[in-house]
């Protein structure tokens, strides 16, 4: 028989008074490290900001219109709601369908929200579209080049960077439809008093010849002509590069950019319209080519967009060009020129017959200030201008 196993005895340990006194810290204790051992200090997260409330529309922001409404549909789900309610509203900018929201005009499920907030499939959007403003222009007593009038026409040389006409959430001022106004008060209103005699427009930093209309009769036979293409425009283009061939057609179809509600781009789908240019090469700097444009139809930004398709974008085009700001000194060797402050576009000549009387009418605006000194310094082409015409 085997004896019994001998457990051992559990010694146990009791904490003495001279055991629990406080010790004198060593040197290794927190705060009494040397630097290269200490720990990093702690970082203070910064307090949690509230929330601002959305904006209450007041009653005056609000129309008398019943609240548009859509439903969020599943191929939309998760895009930004600014940027949902620009594909609804395509007239309007995505600067004041930001307003909107935080004006508190736009619900989500009768909810207001920010304008990051995304969308989800099913969702109601409600939109009090706010009255429009007063964008009745007042005329405005400041010069224009004219360059010819008859009581049926006024042909104006516009200058760079001036709009032609109001356009709705911007102030009804310094347009060329307030300096007509303040010229004569006898403007065509087929267009709406916003478009006081304009029958065909240019963009706001293109210079040159313009038509204008003073009475109903002229503007519909002048349209007559523009929607028919017997009308001819000819346009002076700065472009980046130079053409292998000395002219060229460009066929492309154009639409409102699928990413930019703002610019226009090249569409094959059922968005894009026909578009036609054709080009001439008339001159050359290093870098840099002057074309003589010829479109066919007046799409918005047409040439703009067609030279970029064809890789000679115009020079300072800020939507379609390459830089965002050009150094001229590398286009004008031995001159410091000012940065141009705006696209090297202008319309150059405007030929079309008189909408009343009928006799062919030939007008040209020649080249302003800011974009003589390319001209001056280019090398032009032998035979590219006609004979007896009017020099750029």
């Amino acid at each position: 028989m085997l004896p019994p196993l001998k457990v051992p005895r559990v010694r146990k340990f009791r904490t003495t008074e001279r055991q629990t006194r406080e010790r004198p810290p060593t040197t290794l204790a927190k705060g009494n490290l040397p630097p290269q051992m200490a720990p990093p200090p702690k970082r203070r997260l910064p307090a949690k900001r509230k929330r601002r409330p959305a904006k209450v529309a007041t009653v005056a922001e609000k129309s008398a219109l019943p609240p548009w409404r859509s439903t969020v549909e599943d191929h939309q789900s998760g895009l930004r709601l600014d940027r949902w309610l620009v594909s609804r509203f395509p007239d309007r900018s995505r600067s004041t369908l930001q307003k909107w929201i935080e004006r508190g005009l736009v619900l989500i499920d009768g909810v207001t929200v920010r304008p990051s907030a995304s969308v989800r499939s099913g969702q109601i959007v409600e939109v009090e579209i706010p009255p429009p403003l007063p964008t009745m222009p007042l005329p405005e007593d400041f010069p224009l080049d004219l360059i010819h009038e008859d009581e049926h026409l006024l042909i104006i040389d516009k200058p760079a960077g001036m709009v032609v006409h109001p356009s709705p959430g911007s102030p009804p001022e310094g347009t060329l439809v307030n300096a007509l106004l303040g010229h004569t008060e006898r403007l065509s209103r087929v267009g709406g008093e916003n478009r006081a005699g304009i029958v065909h427009r240019l963009d706001r930093e293109t210079s040159g010849v313009i038509a204008v209309a003073k009475t109903d009769e002229a503007h519909r036979a002048l349209s007559a002509q523009f929607h028919e293409r017997e009308v001819s425009k000819e346009y002076l283009a700065l472009a980046h590069g130079c053409p292998r061939t000395v002219t060229g057609e460009i066929d492309l179809p154009l639409g409102r950019s699928t990413g930019d509600p703002r610019k226009q781009g090249v569409r094959h789908d059922s968005g894009g319209r026909e578009s036609f240019t054709s080009w001439q090469k008339i001159a050359t700097l290093p870098a840099l080519t002057w074309l003589r444009c010829f479109p066919r139809t007046g799409r918005t930004h047409q040439i703009r967009v067609h030279l970029r398709a064809i890789g000679h974008p115009i020079l300072c085009d800020k939507f379609y060009g390459r830089e965002k700001s050009a150094n001229l000194c590398n286009y004008l060797p031995g001159t410091s020129s000012a940065p141009l402050e705006r696209h090297a576009l202008h319309a150059w000549r405007l030929f079309f017959h008189h909408p009343v009387e009928g006799t062919p009418m030939r007008f040209h605006a020649p080249l302003p200030a800011d974009l003589r000194p390319f001209w001056v310094a280019s090398v032009p082409l032998e035979g590219a201008l006609e004979e007896g015409n009017p020099p750029p």
